[in-house]
């Protein structure tokens, strides 16, 4: 059983499914809706704000990072790398250039994030179930840059 679960990839429709319903049981058990660049903002700041350290949202974004840790633990293959498939066969930038565009490219989601009130799991989880106008405008939105720049970046790294 832990070796179906957490060890073995799931399908796409029973992963889908999973989140489908743990949305579905927490909206029903907690009132609060989902999203990740919240929790993270809240994170951010209780180091300055004590009323966000009794935020919901610290312990969720907490779970996901425990959570996969365990899931690397009882798989048995925490092997760390600074590895990046494509851009190291490609380019093979060091650690630090690495470094810079990961960093860079963190804090444009994060802008890009607060600037559309949420992000991409938010919008694409929570928000489109919700049928919310502006969640399904943000995940067309999030869907066509996605694949305009993953295209652009396939032509210019592989040629």
């Amino acid at each position: 059983m832990i070796e179906t679960l957490f060890v073995e990839r799931w399908p796409w429709w029973a992963g889908g499914l999973a989140v489908g319903l743990f949305v579905l049981v927490f909206v029903l058990g907690s009132g609060h809706l989902l999203g990740v660049s919240t929790g993270y903002a809240d994170a951010c700041s209780a180091v300055s704000d004590p009323k966000v350290r009794k935020s919901w949202r610290l312990p969720f974004i907490g779970g996901i990072v425990l959570g996969g840790l365990l899931s690397v633990l009882l798989a048995g293959s925490y092997h760390p790398t600074a590895l990046m498939g494509l851009l190291d066969a490609e380019l093979a930038p060091p650690l630090w250039a690495k470094t810079l565009i990961f960093t860079g490219g963190g804090m444009l989601i994060g802008y890009g994030a607060r600037l559309a009130g949420g992000c991409t799991s938010g919008h694409a989880i929570v928000g489109v179930a919700q049928i919310a106008r502006s969640s399904i405008i943000a995940t067309i939105g999030f869907m066509i840059a996605g694949m305009a720049v993953t295209n652009i970046m396939f032509r210019l790294i592989a040629g």
